[in-house]
C-alpha cells in the first residue's frame, strides 16, 4: 500500500476537500468517546471554512494529504514557530494534525506521514518534533512512542464545555 502512496502539499483549491476531510477523521476519531455537545461544539468552530482557510495561509503552517491513486487516505498539519498551539520547545516543530482515514487505518497512512513530518523537520533544521495526544487515546500514544516519541509533559485541550488532558511527545532531530 505505502508504495503507491504520494504524499502531496494541500493546494488551495483543496480546502473544501481538506475541510470536510479534517472534520470526518476528527469525528470518525473522538465522536464515540465524547458528549455529542462537545464534539459539535468544537467542529463547529475548528472546521469553520475561514478557521480552516486562515490556518492553510499561515506561513508557520504546512498541510499535506497522503493519496492512493484518486483517494485521499490520510492528512498532516505541520506548525512552526508562532503557529504552534504550545511554545515548549526551543526550535521544534508541531505536529498538530495526523490522521488516517478510516478506511486507510491499518495500512501504513500514519507511518508514510508521519515520515513526511520528520523529513519536514529535518529540512527546516529544528532540533525537535512534538505533538499533543489525547491521554486516553492509547493507540495513538503507543503508535507515536512505536515512532521514538516520548512523554515530556501535559496541556490542556477544550473539546466545547469538556476540558481534557493531552500528553505531550516529542523527539529529537538529529542534524546530519
Amino acid at each position: 500500500m505505502t508504495d503507491l502512496m504520494r504524499i502531496c502539499p494541500v493546494g488551495p483549491e483543496d480546502l473544501p476537500v481538506l475541510r470536510d476531510l479534517a472534520e470526518a477523521t476528527f469525528l470518525d476519531t473522538f465522536s464515540s468517546q465524547n458528549a455529542p455537545q462537545d464534539i459539535s461544539a468544537y467542529t463547529s468552530v475548528a472546521f469553520d471554512m475561514d478557521k480552516v482557510r486562515a490556518e492553510y495561509e499561515n506561513p508557520n503552517s504546512r498541510f499535506y494529504f497522503a493519496r492512493t491513486g484518486s483517494d485521499i487516505a490520510g492528512y498532516l498539519k505541520l506548525n512552526t514557530g508562532p503557529a504552534q498551539t504550545e511554545q515548549d520547545l526551543e526550535n521544534a516543530m508541531e505536529i498538530e494534525r495526523i490522521y488516517a482515514t478510516r478506511a486507510f487505518q491499518g495500512r501504513g497512512v500514519g507511518k508514510r506521514l508521519m515520515a513526511t513530518a520528520l523529513e519536514a523537520a529535518q529540512e527546516a533544521g529544528v532540533n525537535w518534533v512534538w505533538l499533543g495526544v489525547w491521554e486516553h487515546n492509547q493507540k495513538a500514544i503507543a503508535f507515536y512512542a512505536h515512532q521514538g516519541f516520548e512523554p515530556f509533559g501535559r496541556h490542556s485541550f477544550r473539546l466545547g464545555d469538556d476540558v481534557q488532558i493531552d500528553v505531550m511527545m516529542r523527539k529529537k532531530i538529529a542534524q546530519d
